[in-house]
């Protein structure tokens, strides 16, 4: 369910996942798409009203508790074929404690998480599919 792309910083990550994002067959595969940058200082409130939003949902009805939340962010998921992209994940909190429950409970088979990262460690542990895209320069 999840796939990682990793290397060191500036290298082009992101720009990656943005071209699977929003590339013509990823469209019509996935009835939901979220995109969630998540930095170092995370909030999981934050974190989960922004994925709520991204899936459709309304996360000023939802509060600010996190089993309300997740609840909120089901609803919007339940039974869709979804793709998550977490982009410049700095710890796998942010997958374990926060958004796996909700995603991994109610998104249709043939969901898909795809992260990008610094590091492999998170990589690890997202439970990422091995091996792990590794974004490196090439120098000519």
């Amino acid at each position: 369910m999840v796939v990682a792309i990793v290397g060191v910083g500036g290298i082009g990550k992101t720009t990656l996942a943005q071209k699977i994002f929003n590339d013509e067959a990823i469209q019509g595969e996935f009835s939901k798409k979220i995109w969630l940058s998540v930095n170092q200082n995370f909030s999981e409130v934050e974190l989960l009203k922004r994925a709520i939003i991204e899936a459709g949902g309304d996360a000023r009805l939802a509060g600010n508790a996190k089993a309300t939340l997740h609840r909120s962010l089901k609803d919007a998921l339940i039974g869709h074929k979804t793709l998550l992209v977490m982009d410049d994940v700095w710890d796998h909190g942010a997958w374990e404690s926060v958004l796996k429950i909700p995603l991994a409970n109610v998104a249709a088979s043939g969901s898909q998480v795809l992260v990008t990262s610094r590091d492999e460690g998170v990589a690890r542990g997202m439970m990422a599919r091995w091996p792990y895209h590794q974004v490196d320069t090439f120098i000519a």
